[in-house]
């Protein structure tokens, strides 16, 4: 997996200083299950997804999906275990972070994701 930072483009805020990609079928199939948490600042994106799942998970996640041009057309905060997630039509990304930081961020449905290399 490589390792990013996730900014919103229009506060200019760096909202995740370590961004995991799920590339393979094998990382985009673990996720995050097995974590027990996700400390401040990591989270996993899942390029090319349009619904998730919290099954098994031991914590709760902020959810972020957006489109192909990383707007983000749907959030949902704190996520708990044992859940199904659909983004929108029109969804190509999901974003999982800590659950609560978006709370603490001003991050709003519309904002665009850029992704840059650590």
């Amino acid at each position: 997996m490589g390792t990013f930072k996730a900014v919103n483009l229009r506060t200019g805020t760096v909202f995740a200083n370590q961004v995991d990609i799920a590339n393979t079928f094998f990382q985009r199939t673990r996720g995050l299950l097995g974590r027990t948490a996700l400390i401040k600042g990591e989270a996993l994106f899942i390029p090319e997804c349009g619904a998730i799942h919290t099954l098994f998970m031991r914590f709760s996640i902020d959810v972020v999906f957006f489109n192909k041009q990383n707007r983000v057309n749907k959030i949902i905060p704190c996520l708990l275990p044992f859940r199904f997630a659909l983004g929108p039509w029109g969804t190509q990304g999901v974003l999982e972070l800590q659950c609560g930081l978006l709370e603490n961020c001003d991050f709003n449905k519309g904002d665009t994701i850029s992704f840059i290399n650590s």
